[in-house]
């Protein structure tokens, strides 16, 4: 190439590139409406790490500001604060901003944020270990357990006895088409969960291919027609610290179909929520949410739920009449039924079980979630305790030991709630 046209194409580039510099988005930044509050440490780790796409104080370097780089910088920026904005913090209820700062947490354990390609340019931004312990023992500080109010016992008490009586009601299809699941509660629970950043006890239930791939260890991918029901029910904390199943909250389906569902990672996604199983969402986008959270598993097939061993115990194979959590002796336990009490609980609901009824009363140690900061699973198995009746209930331990009989709370434990 000669030297006059190396030099044209040089003035033709310096030319766009200078053109460019005039093609800028608008960025600016609003006035700060309410700041969230927190300690100084605190404060200053996501000021640091987050507040240049995630308020209204954005701090551009001089080399955020060159296009290309500009455009990038402006989308993430944009993105950012329609995602969360600290600086509109006064806009969000108590429970918004706490799930808010737990998603924030485990983003950043997941090394979801902040973005790679920031830290790339303002290696500052990055977050320590130690900067990650005082998120955490902050976000602790924002959970403790408290023994729940009466009231709130008693709104259970009514959204049972409610439930019990009513009949089956129409339940809208959600937003993208997925019909309500029936039936749920009659599926195996494949774990259970003790939620404590946003005070929920939750089961997930599989359908029989989900229990299938369980057994035969086929779960990354799930096959299709994989379906997980994920309940939750609000956390009744009693004067001894012990959690049990409150009010029903909401139930969340996952539908594997890698075809079908291909523009939602192979999985459908819906939610109802309530006693009138209100379909969740503003538009049918609602399942782009859905995958941004679960976007980080996505090397175990987008599914943060790890199973329980169900091929190694038949108990763990009965039907779920409820589950709780010892805080003081960090133990979780869930109460199974076989078919006859299970039924029996479903249409009777008192203490007069028949005979060859059995209940199994299964605790584990718990353990941190591998998959969440601000959740606690099953971990190592404790005892199980078995109650059978012929016709007056006889109890024993069956499996390692258990610290008193639990048998008089087996036998009147009532079954959680789960509309369907």
């Amino acid at each position: 190439m000669s030297k006059r046209k190396w030099l044209l194409g040089l003035l033709f580039l310096v030319i766009c590139f200078t053109g460019i510099q005039f093609i800028r988005p608008e960025l600016k930044n609003p006035p700060v409406t309410g700041d969230l509050q927190a300690p100084d440490e605190v404060k200053k780790i996501l000021q640091n790490s987050c507040y240049d796409c995630h308020s209204n104080e954005t701090n551009l370097k001089w080399f955020d500001q060159i296009a290309p780089a500009y455009w990038l910088v402006a989308d993430h920026v944009k993105d950012g604060r329609a995602a969360l904005n600290f600086s509109n913090w006064d806009s969000l209820a108590p429970g918004d901003k706490k799930a808010n700062l737990y998603l924030s947490l485990n983003q950043i354990l997941f090394k979801e944020m902040p973005l790679s390609n920031y830290t790339m340019l303002h290696p500052k931004a990055k977050i320590s270990d130690n900067d990650i312990t005082v998120l955490k023992n902050y976000l602790i500080s924002l959970s403790p357990v408290k023994t729940s109010d009466s009231a709130r016992f008693s709104a259970a008490e009514k959204q049972y006895n409610d439930w019990i009586n009513k009949a089956a009601i129409a339940v809208k299809p959600a937003l993208n088409g997925i019909e309500f699941i029936k039936g749920y509660g009659q599926w195996k629970a494949i774990n259970t969960t003790d939620r404590f950043d946003n005070s929920t006890l939750r089961v997930i239930f599989g359908n029989d291919i989900a229990v299938k791939a369980i057994e035969e260890h086929h779960t990354n991918p799930w096959p299709d027609g994989t379906t997980f029901a994920k309940v939750a029910w609000e956390q009744l904390v009693d004067a001894d610290g012990v959690v049990h199943a409150g009010e029903f909250k909401q139930v969340e389906f996952m539908i594997k179909d890698a075809d079908k569902y291909k523009e939602t990672k192979g999985w459908g996604w819906a939610r109802w929520k309530g006693m009138d199983l209100k379909p969740y969402g503003k538009t049918v986008l609602f399942a782009t949410e859905c995958v941004n959270c679960h976007q980080p598993l996505k090397d175990v097939d987008y599914v943060f739920t790890t199973p329980l061993a169900l091929e190694t115990d038949t108990l763990l194979k009965w039907k779920v009449i409820s589950t709780k959590v010892d805080k003081q002796h960090k133990t979780m336990s869930t109460l199974y039924a076989n078919d006859i009490a299970y039924q029996y609980a479903r249409t009777r609901g008192d203490s007069n079980y028949p005979v060859q009824a059995q209940l199994a009363l299964v605790t584990w140690d718990q353990q941190a979630d591998d998959h969440w900061f601000g959740a606690n699973t099953p971990a190592q198995l404790k005892s199980v305790e078995l109650v059978k009746f012929d016709p007056l209930p006889g109890y024993k331990v069956i499996k390692g030991t258990s610290e008193r009989d639990h048998m008089n709370e087996m036998i009147h434990q009532r079954l959680s709630v789960t509309i369907e």
